[in-house]
């Protein structure tokens, strides 16, 4: 879900999300409107600075006088590349700056601590864990998006099967249920994410994330 339709929900029934500002969406909704790429350089951008190497999520490109320029959405990027600005785009030279990527349904994802979504006063406060589009997770102790989350680790790869996700990472994920499954490389450290069975009535999607009982889940505000 859109971040602009997961407003609209909550605007129809007064609530307000005190999340990422701008988006909290899954990648599979994003795949219709946005496209993903990778910088080849450091690319700056006013006060916002993304290393080599980062990935993005573009929400379309223009061009002027034969060079192409993008407009990057920041909203589920990093805190350390969300914090650097109040703006939630930026809009950069993508000729020579950045090469083509494949989306990935299983980043931009913003869960709460908890079994399902029940009112607004507990999703905001609910320990959240941020799938960011750069490829970090992300936790948040205290449930505000907008601070300095407690833990941020980089992921190295992403493996799905079946409704088991596997982040792999080469630091150990902070507060994260992780586990180590190697002693060097760049895969040493890896947290299991399991999509449960919907349940109609529910206005969330739930996940397991460690262990079965250690429950979050994904507001879609949808029954």
């Amino acid at each position: 879900m859109t971040f602009k339709k997961l407003m609209g929900s909550i605007a129809a029934t007064g609530l307000a999300l005190f999340s990422l500002g701008v988006a909290t969406m899954t990648q599979a909704a994003a795949k219709s409107s946005s496209s993903y790429a990778v910088t080849t350089r450091q690319v700056k951008s006013g006060k916002v600075t993304l290393p080599k190497n980062t990935r993005v999520a573009i929400s379309y490109k223009t061009t002027k006088k034969h060079i192409v320029y993008a407009r990057l959405d920041l909203s589920n990027m990093s805190y350390k590349i969300r914090h650097q600005t109040t703006s939630k785009a930026v809009t950069v030279r993508y000729t020579a700056n950045f090469k083509a990527t494949k989306s990935n349904s299983n980043l931009e994802k913003l869960l709460a601590k908890g079994k399902a979504y029940t009112n607004q006063t507990s999703f905001t406060k609910a320990p959240k864990l941020h799938f960011t589009t750069d490829q970090y997770v992300e936790y948040f102790a205290n449930g505000n998006t907008n601070s300095r989350p407690t833990s941020s680790t980089k992921i190295t790869a992403i493996k799905k099967n079946g409704n088991l996700i596997h982040y792999y990472a080469k630091k150990n994920m902070l507060k994260l249920p992780d586990k180590r499954i190697s002693k060097k490389g760049n895969y040493q450290y890896r947290l299991a994410v399991r999509i449960n069975p919907n349940i109609a009535k529910d206005l969330s999607r739930s996940y397991s994330v460690g262990s079965v009982k250690n429950y979050f889940y994904l507001p879609t505000f949808r029954a």
